[in-house]
């Protein structure tokens, strides 16, 4: 079981991505007011951990959350959970569907993040159940079973 540390949404293109206290998940859409939801289903909420923030720190790249076009960010790293696992985060239930790779917009906005950011930009997941989401609630895995 770990936490939420940080959410971002924003209905408008740049990074970072706002922070917000608090996102209102929409089962089947995405973040509600961000400007990604609704359009991919599978790609509508970005997971990320606070260890890829660690490790570009590491590198010499220290970044603000949101930066890397995160709505999540969690207390654990969410890299190594496989497709189709099933989180509760806040009062929502999502699952993951794929691993989010680096795009030409997050390049240009951060050079430097060139092969750095690779294997770390987080994790894609739908909204399995909607529900609210705030900074400090619980997440982890849901067993099934």
């Amino acid at each position: 079981m770990g936490r939420v540390l940080s959410l971002h949404a924003g209905g408008e293109r740049g990074l970072p991505r706002p922070a917000r206290e608090s996102v209102r998940l929409l089962e089947g859409f995405g973040v509600e007011g961000d400007r990604k939801a609704g359009k991919r289903p599978d790609r509508q909420v970005l997971l990320l951990g606070q260890a890829t923030y660690g490790f570009l720190a590491s590198q010499g790249l220290e970044l603000p959350y949101g930066s890397l076009g995160e709505n999540v960010v969690l207390d654990f790293d969410p890299m190594g959970l496989e497709p189709g696992t099933r989180l509760q985060v806040g009062e929502a239930v999502l699952v993951v569907t794929l691993r989010c790779s680096p795009c030409a917009h997050l390049y240009a906005a951060y050079p430097a993040l060139r092969g750095l950011a690779g294997g770390r930009r987080g994790m894609l997941a739908r909204v399995e159940r909607g529900g609210s989401i705030r900074s400090g609630d619980p997440a982890g895995l849901i067993l099934d079973g």
